[in-house]
């Protein structure tokens, strides 16, 4: 092959290359484009279901407030799915932030409990939640460790069918620990050291839960950034399971 032939090769090689890279540029450009466009109508929507649930708007019958209820979850999972890919590009491309602060573990744990609440009442669910009666103070960014709380409590609720879901806070010596144990599908044993990375379901409820399997692998990577770490735990196939946040306390 002559020299000016392999000059060719190449230069047809970066053209492509260049090219590629355009056109990965504008997919994630794009794509970060349309999911906060759509948070502002999916907030809309997840509103105003709530304020008609709760009556504010006259009194409504037990049917039709078990359908603002689906209407409302199908809306917080859509918000969540965006979130999660809002948060995947941040990673991916280097440019996640952190805004540490002294935050009181317990409260805010308590809140993000309180407001998925309604929705494990709307699947006749039995949720608790239980923690010391006194701050427990971690050093964090207050908005990524309370996604990685939402993600565990929403996935609890969305893959328990009956029975409970129980989140709790505990106080080790240098440790604050967040779970939540729920007696739902459960996790089989093989999918258990794979399920923190991208894009990892299980087979099994696939087709019946949409999901992206995006939630775990970012709320990993937000608790690694804490200096913390995730795990679960789980009996097997509808023998429910258990997730953990531990994170350092100041």
């Amino acid at each position: 092959m002559t020299d000016a032939r392999n000059e060719e090769l190449h230069r047809k090689l970066r053209e492509e290359n260049r090219e590629l890279a355009e056109l990965n540029h504008f997919k994630t450009h794009l794509l970060s484009l349309t999911s906060h466009e759509m948070k502002t109508p999916l907030g809309i929507i997840r509103g105003y279901a709530a304020l008609l649930r709760e009556g504010h708007y006259g009194d409504i019958d037990p049917q039709a407030k078990e359908i603002i209820g689906k209407i409302e979850f199908a809306a917080e999972d859509l918000v969540n799915l965006v979130d999660n890919v809002i948060n995947l590009r941040k990673v991916e491309e280097g440019r996640m932030e952190y805004e540490m602060e002294d935050v009181d573990f317990v409260k805010l744990a308590r809140q993000a409990a309180e407001e998925l609440g309604h929705m494990a009442t709307s699947k006749g669910l039995d949720m608790s939640f239980s923690a010391p009666d006194r701050e427990i103070m971690v050093r964090a960014d207050e908005q990524k460790l309370r996604h990685i709380i939402q993600n565990f409590l929403d996935n609890a609720v969305k893959y328990t069918r009956k029975g409970y879901v129980r989140a709790k806070v505990i106080e080790e010596e240098r440790n604050a620990v967040f779970s939540v144990e729920d007696s739902g599908v459960g996790i089989p044993h093989e999918v258990i050291p794979a399920l923190f990375q991208e894009f990892v379901r299980d087979e099994r409820i696939r087709r019946e839960i949409r999901g992206t399997g995006l939630g775990l692998y970012v709320a990993r990577v937000f608790a690694e950034a804490h200096g913390g770490r995730v795990w679960v735990e789980s009996g097997g196939e509808d023998k429910g399971s258990a997730f953990y946040l531990s994170v350092p306390k100041i």
